[in-house]
Formats: C-alpha cells, structure tokens, sequence
C-alpha cells in the first residue's frame, strides 16, 4: 500500500468550498421547514416508497421505518419501507434511480458515495440521478484497539504501530468497506503500516479483537460500547469532528494530532432527480419537526446515532466532499473491489 500522505486538498478543505458555493441554496434549506404549504396539495396520490438498499434489521432500516411510521401520520398515504439489498447498496439504489412515479425515494448511507469511487461499474451517477432531501442522522465510527497495544493516547498507539511495521493485524468487514476505507485513509496519513484481515462484519470484528487475533478495527460506536466500558475493548477515537454525545469520553482524532481524519457515516433521504423541489422541501420540513418528537429521538438515541438533519444544499456538499474525499483513498490505495 502506498505511504503517500493525503493530498492538500483535504476533505474539510472541499466541504467548506462545496457549502460556499451553495450558500444561497443553504439559505433557501433552512427556510424549508415555514415552506410546508408549498408542496403540491395533490401529493401524493399513492402509496410512496422508501427504499433501504440493505437487508432488514440494520441501522439504516430500523431509521427509515421510524420515519415512514411518522410520516404516514402527516400524509394521506402510507409510506412504506422497502428493502431492496445487493451489490453493497447498488442494486436499491439503481431501482430509484431508475424510478419515475414520483412516490419512490431512497434511504441511503454514507457507502452512497463509496461504492461508486470504488466501482465504475455502476450504473447511475450519484450527481445528476438524485436529488438531497435531508441528511437525518450520523453513526459515530470508532477506532478499536487491543487494550494491551503499549500507548497511553491516539498519538503513542499509531506510533507503536509505526515502528513495527506489519506486525499488526486490523479487521474489516471487506474489501472495499466502510472500515476498510477509513483504515487506508489512516495509512495514508500516518504511514502506519499494518495487515488487513477481511472479515465478515462488525461482529467478527469484536470476536476476532476479543481473541486477539487482530489488534484494531473501525467499530459503529452503539454497538461496541458495552465493550469498551467494560475493558475488553480499547476505544481509540472517533472519526467525527466533535466528540459524541453518547460517548463523551472519547476523544477525537484531531484532539490526538490528525486534524485531517474524518469518516463520517451518515444516513439520509434521497429522491430521483426529477423530484418536484417543493416536495423535497415539504419532506424536509417534516423530518426536521420530527426532532421534537420524544419517541422518535428515544429511538435514535438508543441506536447511537445523532441527528442532524443537515438540508438539501449542506447534504449535497457532503455527498460531493465524501466522493472527492474516498475516490483520493481508493485511488492512492490501490483499492479494487473484491
């Protein structure tokens, strides 16, 4: 793997250019939500689809379902949550990219943007085929570690890494996966040099850290406290700007010397291009409202995720930083898909 550091552009760079160039529309976003009465009094006239390209029973469906079930009570028509998995979220993403009806809309995570800067393969562009809604909520990722890795803060631990090189091992759930990325993008930054076990998701990773034979690996935060309170698991720092509110002991990577490692997993809501805006707006509006909705939050919260609820023109600067930003790691990486 290549020991090249990360180019100058960097992602906070592209994120502050991307919101600059949208300000206007930004203001526009966050008038959406006194816009409500705007949207087309018609709509919708039959049953609306939201699509979650994954299995039943993750994050991103159990977040889709809270807000069909809330929206369902604000619509004259149900909205359904329908899971289409396959290809790493491509297969779902296609069909609404594909969609016409203007009742289907995609619930969508942050590998929307990683699987097209890993595979030319695919077969909708994620710029012009799709329209933001609003980014709901992010996942706190958390770099895990063997409690015994000699280091007592982010810095010391990767330098011990460093100055053995290939002696440790870090788990994923894949090439090409959201764990995968983020530790190549580390690589890159620190020239660590350590082996890539590919796994077959978060769970291994934890089972495979608690046998010690692998020393690190990126775990969603929600689903490794237990273990990190316990002992039996050594959380690192998490790869968001700000420290987690579920988690506030943790502290970041910026707060250990790497300013520049973000790996933001977000969840958010996306419609077919075609979409008429004042219904996009409309949505908008209502998911914001749903920040006052105690149960809604209870849910979120005890899922680990935050909600942000960022607006069309901020969520289409994240989609266009976190391509720019994965497409560079890929590149420098040599990363190919399996």
């Amino acid at each position: 793997m290549s020991r090249d550091r990360f180019p100058a552009l960097d992602r906070r760079s592209f994120l502050t250019a991307a919101l600059a160039g949208a300000a206007a529309t930004t203001l526009a976003g966050v008038a959406a939500p006194a816009a409500r009465a705007a949207a087309p009094t018609s709509w919708p006239t039959q049953p609306v689809r939201l699509v979650v390209p994954f299995p039943p029973g993750g994050g991103t469906d159990l977040l889709a379902r809270a807000l069909a079930d809330r929206l369902s009570k604000l619509y004259p028509q149900p909205f359904v949550v329908e899971n289409r998995p396959g290809a790493g979220a491509a297969v779902g993403t296609d069909y609404v990219a594909k969609s016409t009806d203007g009742h289907t809309f995609l619930f969508a995570s942050s590998n929307h943007v990683t699987v097209p800067a890993l595979s030319t393969a695919v077969r909708y562009d994620i710029f012009k085929d799709f329209k933001s809604v609003v980014l709901v909520a992010d996942q706190a990722s958390v770099l895990a570690v063997d409690p015994e890795l000699p280091g007592k803060d982010t810095a010391e631990v990767l330098a011990h890494i460093k100055a053995n090189p290939g002696k440790y091992n870090y788990g994923t759930a894949g090439i090409g996966s959201g764990q995968h990325l983020s530790t190549a993008f580390l690589q890159q930054l620190t020239g660590i040099d350590i082996v890539h076990v590919p796994l077959k998701g978060q769970g291994e990773i934890i089972s495979e850290l608690l046998g010690k034979r692998i020393q690190a690996g990126f775990l969603v935060l929600s689903t490794a406290l237990p273990y990190f309170r316990s002992g039996q698991i050594r959380p690192l720092a998490v790869a968001l700007p700000e420290r987690s509110p579920f988690a506030p002991e943790i502290p970041t990577f910026g707060e250990g010397g790497l300013k520049d490692f973000v790996a933001r997993s977000w969840l958010g809501l996306l419609a077919p291009s075609a979409t008429p805006t004042a219904v996009v707006d409309r949505l908008h509006a209502d998911i914001v409202g749903f920040a006052k909705d105690k149960d809604y939050v209870a849910i979120t919260e005890k899922a680990g995720m935050a909600l942000v609820n960022e607006g069309p023109a901020a969520f289409d600067a994240e989609i266009a930083a976190g391509y720019a930003q994965w497409k560079q790691v890929i590149q420098t990486a040599g990363i190919k898909p399996s």
